[in-house]
């Protein structure tokens, strides 16, 4: 007797099968969308804490006092709600590595005002190589290479960030009583601090402890969309004291899809936030995903 399939047996079969397909569709597709999600995820997050991660490791290095915002000169406290510009000045931190020549540092940090000529600015720990001066210091040993536009900053002055910092003012050409002291090597006076007219910082306050600075530093939040979602920039390499602005500087893309940048002051603790928004990136009708990580700053 030949044996098969009852045609209530393949309907049965049939209907099972549909109801598999059906489920198993939106399983996979589920599972689809979680792992999207996930992945969507972990990058925006990687991004944003890498972010964070540089703008820290400039931040920590900064002139405290040199800190503004809102593209103008003024201290954070006093920057206009959802400014999207902060600028401050950063401190040489290779210079306390030893080199070929010492295992001192380039600069010690510290002005020996017992010297008896300030306008040499003795800085005991530097490397001897470089005659312990902080312009001989600076010079590669051996090498007739002058040094411009350093600047050189006296900590425990009270400085006024409006003025004293060369923000979107012309080039700071007296330099008695401003926080930014212009180091300008013209050749004849190589261990000293000369001004732009080449005359000593004669009357200038002096303290003991000081911090060399080559660049600002700038983080900008711009080409903004219709929907406030725009790009954050790093900006680098110029020199407020020297009358140069963030238009001189060179610019490096931090971070895409920014919707929210945040900062603000807490005492001498600067705090960031930035929230990212990936709109339609998980190929979904869903808004987009967004994540927002902030951070610290001593």
């Amino acid at each position: 007797m030949k044996k098969g399939f009852t045609f209530l047996e393949l309907v049965f079969v049939i209907v099972i099968m549909g109801i598999l397909a059906k489920f198993g569709t939106n399983i996979l597709v589920t599972t689809y969308d979680s792992y999207s999600t996930s992945t969507t995820n972990s990058k925006i997050m990687a991004d944003v804490e890498l972010t964070l991660k540089q703008i820290s490791n400039r931040l920590q290095y900064r002139i405290k006092d040199s800190v503004i915002a809102g593209g103008a000169a003024q201290s954070l406290t006093a920057a206009p709600a959802g400014a999207r510009l902060i600028e401050w000045i950063g401190y040489d931190v290779d210079g306390w590595l030893g080199d070929a020549a010492s295992t001192n540092p380039t600069w010690s940090g510290f002005i020996d005002l017992t010297d008896g000529n300030i306008a040499e600015l003795d800085s005991p720990g530097t490397s001897t190589a470089r005659a312990n001066t902080v312009i001989q210091a600076l010079r590669p040993v051996g090498s007739g290479t002058h040094i411009d536009d350093v600047a050189i900053f006296f900590t425990g002055q009270n400085a006024d960030v409006t003025t004293d910092f060369g923000w979107y003012v012309a080039a700071l050409n007296s330099q008695n009583n401003v926080a930014a002291h212009k180091i300008q090597d013209n050749g004849a006076q190589v261990t000293k601090l000369v001004d732009n007219s080449g005359a000593t910082f004669a009357g200038t306050d002096i303290y003991e402890n000081y911090k060399l600075s080559w660049t600002a530093y700038a983080l900008s939040f711009t080409n903004l969309n219709a929907n406030g979602v725009g790009d954050l920039f790093l900006i680098y390499d110029y020199q407020p004291w020297a009358g140069e602005t963030i238009a001189q500087g060179t610019q490096v893309l931090l971070l895409e899809g920014v919707q929210t940048f945040r900062f603000r002051a807490l005492g001498e603790t600067l705090q960031v936030q930035i929230c990212v928004n990936n709109q339609n990136s998980l190929g979904l009708n869903d808004g987009g995903y967004s994540v927002c990580e902030e951070i610290a700053i001593f």
